[in-house]
């Protein structure tokens, strides 16, 4: 808060933040020169005191560390008084009850500049210090982190700035400050008063440090307390009574170093990264042994990065022991180059440097053959010759794996993807703030998807402006209602557009049952297709009719309630559900399906609570659908399949879903139909359960083509309700479930950390489908072809999956050039399934497995096995590994736990576990172009331990492949017979 702000330097003007940081030097001086070293002082070797290492500063207005510091800000937000700012008054607020008997809430904002605080510097504590002008009792007043920017001239109860409101009146909404309390308020008298932080608050203010650009202070504020409380602000007449922030913050000091960063690569010039440490010293004398159990004892290099400290302002000469090649950088200036093959041999450089001083320093080495030598030393006129030791040395960081993936795709599902569509003549246009008496133009849109939908022309446009639309495309009588004319839906020019299945029920609207609890009565007869109360969501028909779930596919035992659509959001967090009252605790909620009461164990006065409202928010059918930059969250779904299983349901042919982003719902998210339907660059996270699903023709009495394509899609972390846990024969989780599918293009896409299910997953007699430049990675399968017939997996990247990467039961199917590495149990897995053509339930299984071509495939890591191919439990009418393949040749094994694991297992009317490639080709003459390692560090990547899977140039699989056929070449885009390394030859983020 501050009077007059012409009269007062900037807060955050380069004098300003010169003259603090002159004030903590100073201070830091005086600590070190007053006679004696200070207490956290390092005395140098030639006798000069270096800095402190603790250093304790205080952040008040006008006061500290200097009269020059200028750099608190606060106000107080007043519910009473919405529209006003309080900015220059001297007294800051907090009360439930302001004015007397209304009932509205008073809270502060307070901000303290640190970025005088150096960037590398570690806080230890945090302290706040107030002068308190009305004491307050009960249970105190709490300091959270604000979450969004404000000005404390402009600030109010409504506004964070002039032009930004708050997601919630008062900064109380889940986007306007952390959940997380930093410390407690509870003074009982007037007068000087202080409070510590907790662990979370020193973690908040040392991400202020690193990054100045996230301070947005501090809310205080409490959910019930009534007795106010009332300090003095930063505008205070006396100084001293001004909020203060006291922070105690250490910084590395020279001689307190480590060691350097040593990175070790397979190949003499840094090819693959294998492993990252901090070495204490460069003084190595490896002789024929290998640095690590993962690299090979020759032709490997090594390099070493960081910071030295000298200890004398003098010349310095550095000194290398080498054998083979060595180069060495100081400050920037290459010192050594000796970069060639040779035995051992002494080089050495010098460079002036200033005692005291962190220097950037690199080292490189590469051993060739033999012997293996890498030291570092150093002299000057006052250090005798010696190794750098540890204490002068400060490692780089180390580099962190670069997970890839689509760019400009949020995998959080809390950003849409920007847009700016042409908007045609003659839009409909919607808006929060329209009204459907309007005639849906762009100066007076309508407010609702019924007004929108019935104003617009067939083959017309929905241009929606930016906000969040609690609604629902209905009948008016509480139920779903069909679109059946084309329709484009767009959002408005990079503006952001949420329809949200949700209402905000406020406080007013619960009753506390006076045991903890608070509850509304509350009746959704349309979920589930509006069948909702024919059966308890956890006693659906074992007739398997729905309608909210297979009877097979919840009571998870961590998720008991999964089949029950109803949720519930407090302050944007999601609440579990439980199933009886008595489990009902702070974080979960209970659903009295017989009574239609919903219960939550959080008072909501002073908290934001949404229900779900809605089953669905569009359904669509008839053709020609395009729904373009749209965000749909937190829809009441349900798992069975009809037509409340997803958010939007589209039983329209060739349709388009662009941009857009699925998520929170309580089961799935989008259905589409399968002909002519596209899905591209959108993104379906946090869904309940499987986020898209789509059938198509091959079951029908006349098979049409279908010709789907997903491309682009990031699929992340859906089946959140674990559902499927104990299915017996509804199993269907996945990120993307499809099923039926006459043609069908899967590309270019992401599918992570879908839980219990497949990334990808092709169901019952799907064919002619292509699966290529995808990622599947934490999933429990990555790609999944079930008994279909012909189909093309190629240039995948999958890893890290629970248990298989590639799965298939198909004919005619060709596996070619993917990269799998580390799924847990079986990189590739080809069977034959129990079912075959002559039992098939209508025309819904593909033939036995046959005519498989695997090739050019790397399959690499400590799975239990690396590939399988098997029969069906207990049935021998089906074919078997023996006849499955008319190609499994060019493919290229490393086993990074030895030889003595399964390389492949091959179960046909007996099972054998073969452990070298030898013993596969003497048994079936399969693998003559094969690679077999299973020894030493990985023989493939440019950087494994960074996830950099491209094939290195001194690899065996390096341009080693199998011509492609025409149809694989086809599918990626390449000319036939084309001859490529093995594994993927792209994927999204390479």
């Amino acid at each position: 808060m501050h009077i007059d702000k012409n009269t007062r330097p900037s807060r955050h003007g380069p004098g300003a933040r010169r003259d603090l940081q002159g004030a903590l030097l100073l201070a830091l001086f005086t600590l070190a020169c007053d006679g004696e070293p200070a207490a956290g002082t390092i005395e140098a070797a030639d006798g000069a005191s270096a800095l402190a290492t603790t250093v304790t500063v205080s952040f008040q207005e006008q006061v500290s560390p200097s009269a020059a510091y200028t750099g608190v800000s606060d106000t107080s937000l007043l519910e009473s008084s919405p529209s006003t700012n309080t900015g220059a008054d001297p007294i800051l607020r907090m009360d439930r009850d302001h004015p007397s008997g209304t009932g509205k809430v008073a809270n502060t904002l307070l901000r303290f500049d640190v970025s005088a605080i150096p960037s590398n510097a570690t806080v230890q504590s945090a302290r706040l210090t107030f002068n308190v002008k009305n004491a307050t009792t009960g249970e105190g007043y709490f300091v959270h982190a604000a979450s969004r920017a404000w000005n404390e001239s402009q600030a109010t109860w409504t506004n964070a700035t002039s032009t930004i409101t708050w997601s919630a009146g008062g900064a109380s909404g889940a986007s306007d400050r952390g959940t997380t309390s930093f410390a407690t308020l509870l003074p009982s008298a007037t007068g000087s008063y202080g409070v510590d932080f907790n662990a979370a608050g020193v973690s908040a203010i040392q991400d202020w440090v690193r990054n100045a650009g996230t301070n947005a202070g501090f809310v205080l504020d409490a959910p019930t307390n009534m007795d106010g409380l009332e300090l003095d602000s930063s505008e205070a007449t006396t100084a001293a009574n001004r909020p203060k922030l006291t922070v105690t913050y250490t910084v590395t000091s020279p001689g307190n170093g480590t060691g350097l960063l040593g990175q070790y690569f397979v190949g003499l010039n840094f090819e693959s990264l294998i492993r990252q440490r901090t070495d204490a010293t460069v003084d190595f004398d490896w002789n024929t042994a290998a640095p690590d159990p993962a690299l090979p004892v020759d032709g490997f290099s090594v390099r070493w990065t960081g910071q030295v400290v000298p200890l004398h302002s003098q010349t310095y000469t550095f000194h290398t022991q080498s054998d083979d090649g060595v180069r060495l950088w100081v400050n920037g200036q290459q010192l050594i180059n000796n970069w060639s093959d040779h035995s051992s041999v002494e080089n050495s450089g010098s460079i002036a440097l200033t005692a005291d001083q962190k220097y950037d320093i690199k080292l490189e080495y590469y051993d060739k053959t033999g012997s293996a030598v890498a030291r570092l030393s150093w002299s000057s006129a006052s250090q005798p010759k010696q190794v750098i030791p540890a204490t002068q040395l400060f490692p780089a960081p180390t580099q962190q794996p670069r997970e890839p993936g689509l760019s400009g795709l949020d995998n959080s599902g809390k950003t849409i993807p920007d847009t700016d569509y042409a908007i045609p003549a003659g839009a409909i246009f919607m808006a929060t703030n329209g009204s459907d008496g309007n005639p849906g133009t762009q100066a007076a849109p309508v407010a609702t998807l019924n007004r929108a939908i019935a104003l617009v022309p067939s083959g017309g446009t929905i241009v929606v402006r930016g906000g969040t639309y609690r609604d629902w495309y209905n009948n008016g009588a509480g139920n779903y209602k069909v679109a059946t004319k084309p329709i484009t839906f767009q959002a408005y020019p990079h503006e952001t557009v949420w329809f949200d299945g949700t209402d905000v029920k406020p406080a007013s609207s619960w009753t506390s049952d006076g045991a903890g609890h608070w509850y509304i009565d509350w009746s959704t007869p349309s979920f589930c297709n509006g069948g909702y109360y024919n059966y308890k969501y956890d006693a659906q028909p074992t007739t398997n009719t729905g309608p909210c779930a297979h009877f097979d596919m919840y009571g998870d035992p961590a998720n008991p309630a999964a089949g029950d659509p109803q949720m519930v959001f407090i302050d944007g967090a999601y609440v579990h559900e439980v199933k009886t009252l008595a489990e009902a605790t702070p974080g979960n909620f209970f659903y009295d399906w017989t009574n239609r009461r919903l219960y939550i164990a959080t008072n909501p006065s002073g908290h934001t609570v949404e229900v779900a409202a809605r089953p669905v928010a569009l359904v669509l059918g008839g053709t020609g659908y395009a729904l373009k930059g749209l965000g749909f969250r937190r829809y009441a779904t349900n798992e069975y399949s009809n037509t409340t299983n997803s958010a939007v349901y589209i039983g329209a042919t060739q349709s388009l879903v662009e941009n857009c982003v699925f998520t929170q719902m309580a089961a799935g998210s989008l259905s589409i139909k399968s002909q002519g339907g596209v899905v591209r660059r959108s993104v379906f996270a946090h869904n309940g359960f499987t986020a898209i699903g789509s059938n198509g023709q091959t079951n029908s009495a006349t098979v049409g083509y279908d010709g789907l394509l997903l491309e682009e899609i990031l699929v992340n972390a859906n089946n959140t309700e674990r559902f499927g846990t104990n299915c017996s024969r509804s199993c269907a989780q996945a990120g993307v479930k499809i099923a039926h599918m006459n043609g069908f293009t899967v590309r270019h896409s992401v599918f992570e950390n879908n839980v219990g299910g497949a990334g990808f997953w092709c169901d019952e007699d799907c064919r002619g489908g292509v699966m290529v430049y995808n990622i599947a990675r934490n999933n429990k399968t990555g790609l999944f072809y079930e008994v279909s017939d012909t189909g093309i997996i190629a240039s995948n990247l999958i890893y890290d999956n629970a248990s298989y990467g590639i799965q298939s039961c198909s004919s005619n199917t060709k596996i070619y050039n993917n990269t799998l590495v580390n799924n847990a149990a079986i990189n590739i897995w080809i069977y034959d399934d129990a079912r075959n053509e002559s039992d098939k339930r209508g025309s819904d299984i593909g033939p036995d497995t046959a005519n498989v071509d695997v090739a050019n495939n790397i399959l690499s890591g400590g799975n239990i096995t690396t590939l399988k191919a098997s029969r069906s439990d207990s049935n021998y009418t089906n074919t078997g590994p023996n006849t499955f393949f008319s190609g499994l040749d060019y493919n290229s094994y490393y086993r990074s736990g030895g030889g003595g694991k399964s390389l492949v297992n091959w179960v046909d009317t007996g099972g054998v576990n073969y452990t070298s490639l030898a013993a596969l080709q003497a048994g079936h003459g399969w693998e003559s172009h094969g690679h077999d390692i299973a020894s030493g560090g990985d023989p493939f990547f440019v950087n494994q331990e960074l996830h950099d899977y491209a094939v290195r140039g001194t690899s065996p699989a390096y341009q080693s492949g199998k011509p492609l056929p025409a149809d694989v070449a086809q599918a990626l885009g390449v000319a036939a017979g084309t001859v490529t390394s093995r594994g993927a030859l792209s994927w999204p983020g390479k």
